[in-house]
Order: C-alpha cells, then sequence, then structure tokens
C-alpha cells in the first residue's frame, strides 16, 4: 500500500480536543433548548435509539480496528519470519511489526473513539430542531415542494421510463451510514491524531445544526412524497418502505414524534440534502489527510447526489444546497476552532501538497 500522509497534530491535546466537542455539544443543546421552550416543541435529551447508534457506531470501529491492525501485525510478523531466507542485499523484510505500527488504528491515540461517539450523539440530537420544525409547520409554514417540483418535473418525471435497478440504488443510499463510518475509520488511520478528526467532527455538528436550521426556513419533502405517481417504481423497495415509515412520522404531532426516536426524524426535511453534504465534508478532510482519496471519494459523491434523486428522496437542487452548505461549513469550523483552540496553533488548511500547516 502507499504510504500514508502522516498529519503531525502537536498542537492541540486530546483532552482539550474532546472538551471543545463536548462544549459543542452542550452549547448547541442549549440552544435547541431554547428554542423549543420559544415555540412550545418537545425537546429530548437523551432519544430512545441513542444506545442503538452508538452501540453500532461504537463495534464498527472496534471492529474496523482488529480486523485492520491485525492484517497490518501479521503481515509483518510473517514478512519478518520469511523474508530474511531469501537472503542477499534484500534480506531486511519491507514490512516489519515496528514499521506499520505508525499506520494501526489502535496507534492513533485515545481520542478518535470517543470523539466520534461524542459526534454521532451531538448529530443526533439534532432530531430536536426536526421537531421544533414539525411544530412550526403546523401552524404556520407551508412546504415548498411545489417550486422545487416546477424547476425539475421534465427531468423527475422521465425517471420511471429507464430500467432503473432499484436495489442497486438502496443498497448505496442506505449504506451510507455504514460507508461513513468506514471513511471516518480511514480518515483516522491516514490523518493520524486529535487535529483532523477534530475539524471533520465540529464540520459535521456544524454542518447537521445549520442544515436543519434551514430546513425551518425552507422546508421540502422531496419529489417521492410530493409526487409518488411519479415514482411508483420504487413499490417493494426498502425506499418505499423507509419513506413509509418517515411519512408515518409526518402525520403524527411533534410530541407524538418526540418518543418513536431520533434516527427517523432525520428524513422529515429535504433541503438542503445532509446525506450529500454529510459525504462532501467527509471527502474533504480525507483529501486534506490524502489527496488520492479522492480518486475513490469523487465518485461516491457524485453516485450518493444521483442516489438521492433517483429514490426520490431529494430533488437535484437539493444536492446543490448540501455541497453550499458543506462548502460553507469548513471555513466556520475552522473559525470556531481559532476561537476555541490554542492561539498558536495553525489550522487546518491544506498547503499546496495537501498537508496541514506545521508539517
Amino acid at each position: 500500500m502507499n504510504t500514508p500522509v502522516s498529519l503531525r497534530t502537536g498542537d492541540i491535546a486530546p483532552s482539550r480536543a474532546f472538551a471543545i466537542i463536548a462544549l459543542v455539544y452542550a452549547v448547541s443543546t442549549a440552544v435547541t433548548a431554547g428554542l423549543a421552550w420559544a415555540v412550545g416543541s418537545p425537546f429530548v435529551l437523551w432519544f430512545s435509539d441513542a444506545p442503538l447508534l452508538l452501540g453500532a457506531l461504537l463495534g464498527c470501529l472496534l471492529v474496523l480496528g482488529i480486523l485492520w491492525d491485525g492484517l497490518l501485525i501479521s503481515a509483518g510478523l510473517l514478512c519478518e519470519r520469511f523474508w530474511p531466507a531469501r537472503g542477499g542485499a534484500r534480506a531486511n523484510p519491507p514490512i516489519t511489526v515496528a514499521g506499520v505500527r505508525r499506520i494501526r488504528f489502535f496507534t492513533c491515540g485515545p481520542l478518535p473513539i470517543p470523539v466520534l461517539l461524542a459526534t454521532a450523539l451531538t448529530v443526533l440530537g439534532t432530531s430536536n430542531i426536526t421537531l421544533l420544525n414539525m411544530k412550526l409547520l403546523r401552524d404556520t409554514t407551508q412546504w415548498r415542494d411545489g417550486f422545487f417540483w416546477q424547476i425539475e418535473a421534465p427531468v423527475l418525471e422521465q425517471l420511471q421510463h429507464y430500467a432503473i435497478d432499484v436495489r442497486a440504488w438502496d443498497r448505496l443510499y442506505h449504506s451510507a451510514w455504514g460507508i461513513e463510518t468506514i471513511a471516518a475509520f480511514a480518515l483516522v488511520v491516514i490523518g493520524r491524531g486529535p487535529r483532523i478528526v477534530l475539524h471533520y467532527c465540529v464540520t459535521l455538528i456544524v454542518l447537521f445544526y445549520v442544515g436543519r436550521l434551514l430546513g425551518i426556513l425552507n422546508p421540502v419533502m422531496g419529489p417521492a412524497f410530493f409526487q409518488p405517481a411519479a415514482f411508483g417504481y420504487l413499490e417493494g423497495s426498502a425506499t418505499a418502505e423507509a419513506m413509509r415509515q418517515v411519512g408515518g412520522i409526518l402525520r403524527l404531532s411533534a410530541e407524538q414524534a418526540a418518543g418513536r426516536g431520533g434516527i427517523l426524524l432525520g428524513g422529515v426535511s429535504a433541503m438542503p440534502s445532509l446525506h450529500v453534504a454529510m459525504v462532501s465534508i467527509t471527502a474533504y478532510w480525507l483529501a486534506i489527510a490524502s489527496r488520492r482519496t479522492l480518486f475513490v471519494t469523487v465518485p461516491w459523491v457524485l453516485a450518493v447526489w444521483t442516489a438521492t434523486v433517483v429514490l426520490g428522496w431529494h430533488y437535484m437542487l437539493d444536492g446543490a444546497g448540501g455541497i453550499v452548505l458543506a462548502a460553507a461549513s469548513i471555513p466556520l469550523t475552522r473559525w470556531l476552532l481559532r476561537v476555541l483552540g490554542p492561539r498558536n496553533a495553525p489550522d487546518a488548511s491544506p498547503r499546496a501538497d495537501g498537508q496541514l500547516p506545521g508539517q
């Protein structure tokens, strides 16, 4: 494998990084609770499905870490055992147990797992903004799907005339969080240390809070909810079942929806697309760690964007809005971390070679 870029991150202690995440969580939770109180919306500090989310994320990270580190250590042991038998000038093995230490997951320090778990919990907390949205929609706000449908109907109505492999697009769309976990794992392994992980996590939090607040100002259901007849080819798919679940949430009051867990509440507002925004943010920070990742992440972002349209979750403009939101979240995060971080620490802007300052 190619040697990954090693990011120098000694300018911020893991404890400081975790404290920043905790502060962002506390402030965002307090602001959300204040908004909920102001409009009489329910507020849930701990959603019933939070243990499921955190347990799944922790399990995935541990399994990935064990498999990755085990593979590297095994390769090092095998090379150390059998390579010297080749003799000659090449007696030194190309892979050693000591050599792979710098690209193993569990040698990245104590920060990544708890910070990623705290970020997941914070992002789940943005479902309170969805409850706030539902409360306001019931009284004062109208959905704005008509505007988007008028613009994109000529394209969206043609989809039903193509032979679409819905199951393949289903797998791509619904695996987004699993792939996101793998991408976060890769960022930890390639990035090495707290600084880039902290920037990635705070950017995700900013992205979801700002995105869901924008959903209040511009509420959009999504094309398959607005014009289900145009998406008849979804019948029997995992997406169709998921949409029935989300549609059931939409028919509830905010108080009733609060008891259904926070995960499904994420599918209520379509503009901007947080699916597209999330993978765009991940692609950006992976590119900061290693520009080679763009060969994988750019097609990934485009495929996810396409899946959201083909499956009727989002309009094409929703995906464009998600990319704009992602682009705006990056400088906002850098500014926020300059305020909260050490005064002499450089930010995580890339140099010409793709590395962070100070390398």
